[in-house]
């Protein structure tokens, strides 16, 4: 950010076009050093083509000079603003299933995209919370550890594909992997949110199990359902192989049992069958959680006046360079 610590050198800057009128409206006779243009035109008695645009050059690299050195009396700085944060905020980790059905085309593109897209507009809320991600299909992964550099974990949670943990849901290992990598946090609350749209039907730990140990390790366990019953077109490239999967997926997860693992889990369940519903969930979930804490705003100025007298100074050079001063010559 520029700013000034004055403004009352600006008003000096009006000399330069007062300068550039009074040439033109001034006669040689009442101001002979001043006026260099006859009547005719802009060019001097006498005066060659080249000698007008040293000339011209000159004035030019003058008047910037000026500005540059009234704009320095004026105090310019430059100021940057940063926060210093006096204690952490809370940590939050996502565990999002990645397994084929969550390609399912009942919400834009899909399931797993929307998911996706709320995620990153949570992200935008966030200043001095701690954020993981964790996958999920028929295995479970941790993609980003607890971080405030949200620009890494944007990147990882763009590279979320369905299929790419192989088919199937492990629930209970997503929930697992989630509470194993917040156990040392220092965060005053600790929440995971888990994003799925079915049953348990992979890993040998289940998501009830699971549950109870991540509440019991100090964690809020929030569970969302993506997805809609029925009939769901659905179509992916299947990771492994390369190949494009199409057709028809049978949406029938039990919200039921959703909703006992976050009873489990000491949190909430939230049903989101449409994007609407997805964003009410998550408006839910960033209230729940504290993002700024304790906070100032400090600013640090560097002062531009140096440079701007170096710069009026290089360009008197150039001017005085270029040629004789100005009317040397002249009758």
């Amino acid at each position: 950010m520029f700013v000034l610590e004055r403004s009352w050198p600006l008003v000096l800057l009006l000399l330069v076009p007062a300068w550039f009128v009074a040439r033109r409206l001034f006669s040689r006779r009442l101001f002979p050093r001043l006026a260099l243009m006859d009547s005719e035109g802009d060019r001097a008695p006498g005066e060659s083509t080249a000698a007008r645009i040293a000339r011209r050059a000159r004035e030019f690299l003058a008047a910037a000079a000026f500005v540059a050195v009234a704009t320095a009396a004026a105090g310019p700085s430059l100021v940057e603003q940063s926060t210093l944060f006096f204690d952490r905020g809370d940590e939050i980790i996502f565990a999002v299933d990645v397994s084929p059905s969550m390609a399912a085309e009942d919400f834009h593109p899909n399931r797993l995209s929307a998911a996706r897209g709320l995620i990153e507009r949570f992200l935008s809320t966030r200043r001095n919370e701690a954020v993981g991600l964790v996958a999920f299909g028929g295995d479970a992964a941790l993609l980003c550890p607890p971080t405030l550099d949200y620009a890494t974990l944007r990147e990882r949670l763009a590279a979320l594909e369905p299929g790419m943990l192989g088919d199937g849901t492990a629930l209970g290992a997503g929930i697992a992997v989630a509470a194993a990598h917040g156990l040392s946090s220092r965060a005053k609350a600790r929440h995971i949110v888990v994003l799925t749209d079915g049953e348990n039907n992979a890993g040998a730990l289940a998501p009830a199990s699971a549950a109870e140990l991540a509440n019991r390790a100090g964690f809020d366990l929030t569970v969302v359902g993506v997805g809609k019953r029925g009939s769901v077109p659905l179509s992916y490239v299947d990771p492994s192989t390369g190949e494009r999967r199409s057709g028809t997926y049978q949406s029938s997860f039990d919200r039921s049992s959703l909703q006992d693992i976050a009873r489990r889990g000491g949190g909430g369940y939230y049903d989101a069958s449409d994007i609407a519903s997805l964003e009410t969930a998550f408006d839910a979930i960033a209230a729940g959680s504290t993002s700024l804490t304790r906070t100032r705003t400090v600013n640090t100025g560097r002062s531009a006046a140096p440079a701007l007298i170096a710069i009026s100074l290089l360009l008197l050079a150039l001017a005085r360079a270029i040629g004789v001063p100005f009317g040397e010559g002249l009758p």
